[in-house]
Order: structure tokens, then sequence, then C-alpha cells
């Protein structure tokens, strides 16, 4: 009893390692699909839990692009076929969506249109009740292009590998600021998808703000507020850095903590950033006011002049370097060095 027991389980984890990465749209050449079904052991059973988790219409809300799905369903079906129990055949329902997905022709569109991926949090994450959602599984839904500039030309249009890392950093990381999040009202500059803010809503921040130089990054924001029904909690805002807003009220609305991912690529950008975060951590700093910044290590020069300019506003902060035990939920497709920054003022 106890081996078949244990079995279940693993067969369980396995599944829903899989739905982790379909639902990233994690290049399908990419998962370890042997690593991942029973070896020689795929039996009906195994193979419907599969499909109901997975890929059935009811699993999720909002499915990959049906392009990305053909080429997992090509992968997954080559693993399951070679691992097949004795007398045991491939599913049905399986077989049924991979062949309605071959004869479904490709719209040129398809390749620039945005498309929905979805970020699974690890089990018990959630502190908000409104994300008590289906198995207890709490995600981040997020509508997003993979390509590097949208068609407006900005890069608000999909989540970067460093907002990824400032997100596993909030799940993995004991709090930065003496507040737990629920208690925190907190403030992200350069928000592209937001995928942060929505993660600590999804944590139970009292209050979350998205801000972004573009209005129409903004805009996007918004809806993926409205996909992941947080609303209440998270709001969007153009905030454009520097003294170029210096009436703007989020300079005087009270914050815990400021965040920002992959922010800091520009070095035209870092004066007017650097203002803005002594601005606000100056004006929060009776509470502790913090700020968490995450750095994709693209060039050293960058983030050296970054350094430059912090030390000359008077802020104090301290790094550290995101290895591969920091990068263990997602997938990032890249192993370009992540830095964080903790800022804080006084």
């Amino acid at each position: 009893m106890g081996v078949q027991q244990n079995n279940i389980s693993a067969n369980h984890n396995s599944i829903f390692k899989l739905k982790r990465l379909y639902l990233q749209s994690v290049p399908a050449g990419s998962i370890a699909f042997d690593g991942l079904v029973p070896v020689g052991k795929v039996d009906w059973g195994f193979q419907d839990h599969l499909f109901n988790t997975i890929l059935s219409k009811d699993a999720t809300a909002y499915r990959p692009a049906d392009a990305y799905t053909r080429r997992f369903l090509k992968f997954l079906i080559a693993c399951l076929e070679s691992n097949l129990a004795e007398d045991e055949e491939l599913h049905d329902s399986i077989l049924t969506l991979y062949s309605n997905l071959m004869s479904k022709p490709d719209s040129p569109s398809d390749a620039t249109k945005p498309t929905f991926i979805t970020y699974l949090l690890p089990p018990n994450q959630s502190l908000s009740q409104e994300d008590d959602e289906k198995d207890g599984e709490v995600q981040v839904v997020i509508s997003e292009r993979k390509s590097v500039l949208s068609a407006d030309g900005h890069t608000g249009s999909r989540t970067w590998e460093a907002a990824l890392a400032l997100g596993e950093f909030f799940l993995f990381t004991p709090s930065p600021i003496s507040k737990p999040i629920p208690q925190c009202r907190i403030l992200e500059l350069g928000a592209g998808t937001a995928f942060t803010s929505i993660l600590l809503s999804k944590l139970g921040a009292k209050r979350v703000l998205a801000t972004d130089g573009d209005e129409r990054v903004c805009e996007a924001i918004r809806r993926n507020i409205d996909h992941n029904y947080c609303r209440n909690v998270v709001s969007a805002s153009q905030l454009l850095w520097g003294g170029s807003q210096k009436d703007s009220t989020v300079y005087t609305e009270p914050w815990d903590l400021v965040i920002g991912g992959d922010i800091t690529y520009d070095t035209r950008d870092l004066s007017d950033l650097v203002l803005t975060l002594k601005k606000l951590l100056v004006a929060n700093q009776d509470t502790g006011a913090k700020a968490i910044i995450s750095a994709t290590v693209r060039n050293e020069d960058t983030l050296r002049e970054f350094d430059t300019e912090l030390s000359s506003a008077g802020l104090n902060f301290k790094v550290q370097d995101i290895g591969e035990s920091g990068r263990q939920l997602w997938y990032y497709g890249s192993d370009t060095p992540i830095r964080i920054y903790t800022i804080h003022w006084g």
C-alpha cells in the first residue's frame, strides 16, 4: 500500500511540474519529458490524470497559444508512447486534441499577437482569501509577447528574467523590511507587465501601485490586473522618473516598499531613477521604507554607474547575486547573472 501511495504521489508531482512548464509556455524542446513520466509504466490512469489536469478545457481558463500546445503535445506524445506499460495505449483525448490542433491552420499574426503566460506559485503561498483557486493552486496570469519590443516600440510587453527573480526573492527570502507583506503598501517602478505587483497581491499585500512611464503599458497592466481579479488591491498609474512629475501624488502617499525589475539597463535613465528612489525613500524614512531592485547584469559598467549614482545620492545599499538556487521555480531561458539591490535612506 505504501509503494502504491508513493507512486501516486510521485505521479501527481510530475504532472504538476509538467503543468507549471506548459502554462509558462516553456520551449517544448527544453522540457525533460523523460524525467516527468513513469519510465515504462505509463498507463491509462496516468494519462487521464495528465489530460484532465493540464490539457482539458476545464484545466485552465488561459490556455497557451495553439501553436505552442501543438508542439508541446508532439514531444509529450512521443515520450508517452515510448514509455507505455504493457498492453496500454495512448489516451484518445490526448490524441484527439493533437489531431485537432494539427488540422488548424496558423494565422500569420499568431507569431506577434499576445498570448497568456501563467506562472504557478508554490502550494500554500497565498495569503489572500480571494486566491483560493482551483485545487489550491495560486497563479499569476500575464498577457505578454515574447518579442523584445512590442509593435509600439516599448519593452513592457513581456515579463523579463529579473522580474521572475524578484518574484522568487519575495517568495523564498525573509522580508527585507520589518513589516510582513500583508501589511505593506508597495510601489513598483517600470512595472512592465506588472508580474511582481500582481504576485505580491497574491501574497496578501495591503496595497500595490504598478507604475510605468508609458500610458500604453499602464493600459495593458490594467488588463493583467483584471485577468487576476486583484483590482481591489492593485492599480496602475503613469509615472515618469526624475523631476518631471515632482507634484505627482505618488510622492505624497505612504509606501513601505518600492520595487523594480530590470529597470537599470539604460544609463540615460539612471540619474532620474535614483532621484525618484531617493525622493520616495526620504519621504517614507520614518516607516523604514526600502527599495528592492532586481537588475540583469548585461553590462557591468552600467551597474557600476548605478552604484555610483546611488552613493552620490546618499543612498545606502547592499547587493546580492542570484545564482541557480534563486531560479528554482520558473523557467528563465537565460543564465545571464541577476543582482538584487536592497536600498534605503539613512
